[in-house]
C-alpha cells in the first residue's frame, strides 16, 4: 500500500489540480476514478508540506449521504467514527500522514461505492477541501460447475460457464480449453462463435448455447462423449481490461451406458444364433449336394 501511495505523490503537479490557499496547497484529482468491483481504489488527498499533527484533522465523507468514510483526529486514525459500510475497508496510509499525505485506500469496492467523496483538511487557522469521484465500476466474474460432470460414451453433456460483467458480452473473448492437453475446444470472439479455431477432435461436437450468450451464459454442450474427452476443462474469459477463469470442470468418463451394454449383449446373444444358422445352412447344402 505504501508503494502505491508514494507512486501517487510522485506525479507532477501539472497532472493534479491544485487548490491554492494562504497556508498550503491541497492536491486532489480532477480525473474521474475507475474501480474494479471487489478490488481497491486510491482516493488522493495531500498537501504540499507537512502540517503539525496536534492541530490537524482530516475528514473523508460521502457528499451525497454525509457518511464518514474515515477520520484522522488528535494525532491518530479514528476507525470508530467510520460509517458501517467503510469499517475495515477504508484506510489511511499511516506512515504517510506526517508527510502531508491523507489519501485513502478503499478496498473491496462495491457497487454502492460509486459517487463523490470529499476530503476536508482542518488546521487551527483554516480548513480546505477537495473532492474525488468514483464514476465507473468494472467487474468480471466467471462461475462454473461446483461438481464433476459424469458421462457415458455417446451421451451429450453440458459444462457450465456463466459470466457477470460491466461490459457488453460481444466485447468478450471466451475460450473453452481442455487443460490437461492444452486443446482449444471452443472459442467466442468478436461477437460470434469461431468454429474454425476448434481442435479437429471437437469440431461439430462442442457448441455454445447461442441464444443464451446475451444473458452471459457461455456453457458448452459436448455431444457424443468419447473416452478421450475425460479430463479437465476450463472456461477462460477476457475483456480489454481484465481476464478471469471459471472453476475447472472435470469430466469423468463412466464407460459405456446401459444402452450400449444392451446392444453389446444382444450382439453377443445373436452370435450363437448366427453361427448355428450358418452351420445348419452349410449342413443342408452338403446334404443337398449328395
Amino acid at each position: 500500500m505504501d508503494d502505491l501511495c508514494l507512486l501517487f505523490t510522485d506525479l507532477s503537479r501539472d497532472e493534479i489540480p491544485l487548490i491554492t490557499m494562504l497556508g498550503f496547497l491541497l492536491h486532489g484529482s480532477a480525473d474521474l476514478l475507475t474501480a474494479r468491483l471487489g478490488g481497491a481504489v486510491l482516493l488522493p488527498c495531500f498537501v504540499d508540506r507537512p502540517l503539525p499533527l496536534e492541530e490537524l484533522e482530516v475528514d473523508w465523507r460521502r457528499t451525497d449521504s454525509g457518511t464518514v468514510v474515515h477520520l484522522f483526529q488528535e494525532g491518530q486514525s479514528r476507525p470508530e467514527s467510520q460509517g458501517d459500510a467503510y469499517i475495515d475497508r477504508a484506510h489511511f496510509f499511516s506512515q504517510e500522514i506526517p508527510k502531508g499525505n491523507f489519501s485513502l485506500l478503499l478496498e473491496g469496492v462495491r457497487t454502492a461505492d460509486a459517487g463523490v467523496y470529499k476530503c476536508v483538511v482542518y488546521t487551527e487557522q483554516e480548513q480546505r477541501e477537495t473532492q474525488v469521484e468514483i464514476q465507473e465500476l468494472e467487474w468480471l466474474v466467471v462461475t462454473g460447475a461446483d461438481e464433476p460432470v459424469y458421462a457415458h460414451a455417446g451421451e451429450d453433456v453440458t459444462l457450465n460457464c456463466s459470466v457477470d460483467t460491466h461490459v457488453n458480452v460481444t466485447e468478450l473473448e471466451v475460450e473453452w480449453r481442455k487443460t490437461d492437453d492444452d486443446i482449444l475446444v471452443l472459442l467466442y470472439d468478436d461477437g460470434e462463435n469461431r468454429p474454425e479455431s476448434q481442435d479437429d477432435r471437437y469440431f461439430g461436437r462442442a457448441d455454445f448455447f447461442t441464444e443464451e450468450i446475451p444473458k452471459g451464459n457461455f456453457s458448452m454442450k459436448l455431444r457424443k462423449v468419447r473416452t478421450e474427452d475425460k479430463g479437465e476443462f476450463r472456461c477462460q474469459v477476457h475483456s480489454d481490461t481484465d481476464s478471469a477463469n471459471s472453476t475447472n470442470v472435470f469430466l469423468i468418463f463412466l464407460g459405456y451406458s446401459s444402452f450400449h451394454w444392451l446392444i453389446l449383449g444382444l450382439c453377443i446373444a445373436v452370435i450363437p444364433v448366427v453361427l448355428l444358422t450358418g452351420a445348419l445352412s452349410v449342413r443342408h447344402l452338403i446334404r443337398g449336394g449328395k
